[in-house]
């Protein structure tokens, strides 16, 4: 008979095409990974996986079969989550996926909140870029992400619109514009702006701006994080963009940096996630409200509860 676990087993080693990799998520030893991988390609009566000493690849049989058992792994995860939720709103674990650059700054604001209104919700969370965290959505490994400009033409997802963020210019000390309280676009023509890879929605806003303002972007410089960032501006590199709620938290209390608002500020839209077939949708319209009701000034509210 085939178990939950060789499906668990087929479908760790699809997503990473590395035993041992697949075998730590799982909590599993290597051998004992193989041997699920083993017993199921016996009992299927074809093979699954074509290892090598250099390589994991899946055979045609075992992307099928791969795909199916992602599937019903998702079917018995919402059974466990129907019989769990049935009788107590916003409970047990909800595994949530942020974006790097959001999840530190945005959840502070409502984790008190949350404890108080739902003492039961115990949270799970994962940060990672945008296109990661659509695909753990895809595969039933979260449960609801928050990130920017989710897909509007998956009929497969419900995207709830919560907030714009703003983003505000880092300049360093000394420069031309940082004797201004308030900047306009066009004030950063002619400029090297330092930014982020893909993934955060960052990088989409900034090069924009650059377009508009006759700014571009720094060709010798790119960051990986916020913090990288902030330090590269201190150190006189060149200027960059920060959202609204880490310059908040981290940059509005660093003495070595010149932080300046816009007049008309690039932004970047975050959006609820979920999955349309779960059985938990009312849970997450929940959440939504909690994540609206505890939003900070800085940002700019911009929900439609029903979703889309």
């Amino acid at each position: 008979m085939i178990t939950l676990r060789q499906l668990q087993c087929l479908v760790a080693v699809a997503d990473l095409l590395h035993f041992r990799r697949a075998a730590e998520r799982l909590n599993l030893s290597q051998p004992a990974l193989s041997a699920q991988v083993a017993q199921f390609e016996e009992q299927l009566g074809g093979l699954l996986v074509e290892r090598t000493r250099r390589r994991v690849l899946l055979t045609p049989l075992g992307r099928e079969v791969a795909d199916r058992a992602r599937s019903i792994l998702r079917d018995v995860s919402d059974l466990e989550e129907i019989a769990r939720h049935a009788n107590a709103p916003l409970s047990g674990t909800l595994r949530l996926g942020v974006l790097r650059t959001l999840g530190p700054y945005l959840l502070p604001h409502m984790l008190t909140a949350m404890r108080a209104s739902y003492p039961d919700l115990k949270l799970y969370l994962r940060e990672e870029p945008r296109a990661q965290l659509l695909a753990d959505l895809a595969h039933g490994e979260l449960d609801v992400v928050l990130l920017h400009n989710a897909p509007d033409d998956d009929d497969h997802l419900t995207v709830v619109p919560l907030f714009r963020e703003p983003l505000w210019a880092v300049l360093p000390l000394g420069h031309r514009l940082a004797g201004k309280a308030v900047l306009d676009p066009a004030d950063l023509a002619g400029e090297k702006l330092i930014l982020l890879e893909l993934g955060d929605g960052l990088r989409d806003p900034g090069l924009s701006l650059c377009k508009a303002a006759g700014a571009r972007e720094h060709p010798d410089f790119r960051a990986t994080s916020l913090d990288a960032l902030r330090q590269m501006v201190a150190t006189g590199l060149g200027c960059t963009l920060l959202p609204g709620l880490y310059v908040e938290a981290e940059a509005l209390a660093d003495t070595q940096i010149a932080v300046r608002p816009f007049s008309q500020a690039p932004t970047r839209a975050i959006d609820l996630v979920w999955r349309r077939t779960t059985s938990r949708a009312d849970d997450f319209r929940l959440f939504a409200k909690l994540v609206e009701d505890n939003l900070p000034p800085v940002v700019e509210r911009v929900s439609f509860p029903e979703g889309r």
